[in-house]
């Protein structure tokens, strides 16, 4: 069709920066991550269907079963099912979305990793990035030296990439090339419970997985457990400590990364002091072992939210009320 200029022009979706100075903010990559659990069914609701799914094995009548039960008999079901002692498929029809902001690309990657999740992004080739901040690791914050050419390295490229954009000679896709990955971002992420705390327990692992990647697992818990308050029973402050599993199981083999000897928690086998690519603990490795030691904090404060949590639980249903079983619903 013929150009027609005297249309009404559309409206974009996002804003037209041409000719705008870049601005940086520089973050801690720690601080920076925030995790909101958007949307997820209510504890009622969960008690509605999971119960008669739960029990269809058995009822003439599942949509019956719950009723029968009363408010603590129902939440005790519920701890089982969460906890994989009843038909722990029941977890796959709760769906979870989280809110993933303040990560850069490398967490990104590391997400996307999860097929059983469905994500939605924020997009760099649809939008102009010229004010976006720039998430620093708190070893290079601790490393004055360091710090300063990481600054000049971030603005430089995005001095680059709004000069070659306002050119228009080269778009927005091909000037992205040359941000670094530590440009902040965030994404929207979807998956059942059940697949949520798998996810979970894959990077709380703190021999393998970076710490940006246990501080996403420590936001994740904390959303699901000010939700489901019961789940405080499965992911407790215990959790954040079990041995990292797949390190302890592979540290010995030839087929394996190993940066760091294992810390307290994953101490629990033999080893030798030349199987790892640094000589220190991670805790005092790369600056971490300062003042400003950002993941120990976010790791104490998350304990002792369970802590708090668990007390509270354990003081409303009282001692050994989830060692019990259940007696018949039919």
């Amino acid at each position: 069709m013929p150009r027609n200029d005297s249309l009404k022009p559309k409206e974009f979706p996002m804003d037209i920066m041409f000719g705008e100075e870049p601005n940086t903010e520089f973050k801690n990559a720690l601080e920076a991550i925030k995790v909101t659990l958007v949307q997820a069914p209510s504890f009622r609701e969960l008690k509605e269907y999971c119960i008669p799914f739960a029990n269809a094995t058995w009822a003439d009548n599942p949509m019956e079963v719950a009723k029968k039960a009363d408010d603590k008999t129902q939440d005790l079901i519920m701890h089982k099912i969460f906890n994989y002692k009843i038909l722990p498929t029941t977890m796959e029809t709760i769906r979870c979305n989280f809110l993933i902001e303040g990560i850069g690309l490398q967490e990104v990657t590391h997400i996307l990793r999860y097929r059983r999740a469905v994500f939605s992004a924020e997009c760099s080739g649809d939008k102009w990035w010229t004010n976006k901040s720039a998430l620093v690791p708190t070893a290079v914050e601790n490393t004055p030296e360091f710090l300063e050419r990481w600054k000049k390295i971030v603005e430089d490229a995005k001095q680059l990439y709004c000069d070659m954009i306002d050119s228009k000679l080269i778009t927005l896709h091909d000037a992205r090339n040359i941000f670094p990955r530590c440009l902040e971002t965030y994404y929207f992420m979807s998956m059942s419970l059940k697949d949520a705390l798998t996810f979970i327990f894959d990077r709380v692992d703190k021999q393998i997985q970076p710490v940006t990647d246990n501080v996403i697992a420590y936001r994740m818990i904390v959303s699901l457990v000010k939700k489901y308050p019961l789940l405080v029973k499965t992911i407790n402050h215990k959790f954040l400590h079990q041995p990292a599993k797949f390190y302890v199981q592979t540290a010995r083999q030839n087929r394996s990364t190993n940066f760091y000897p294992p810390d307290a928690d994953s101490d629990v086998f033999e080893w030798n002091s030349q199987d790892f690519v640094y000589d220190k603990q991670r805790d005092k490795i790369n600056g971490l072992n300062s003042n400003r030691d950002i993941f120990s904090r976010i790791l104490a404060e998350t304990e002792m939210f369970l802590l708090e949590r668990e007390s509270m639980v354990n003081s409303y249903y009282g001692k050994d009320f989830f060692e019990q079983d259940i007696g018949a619903l039919r």
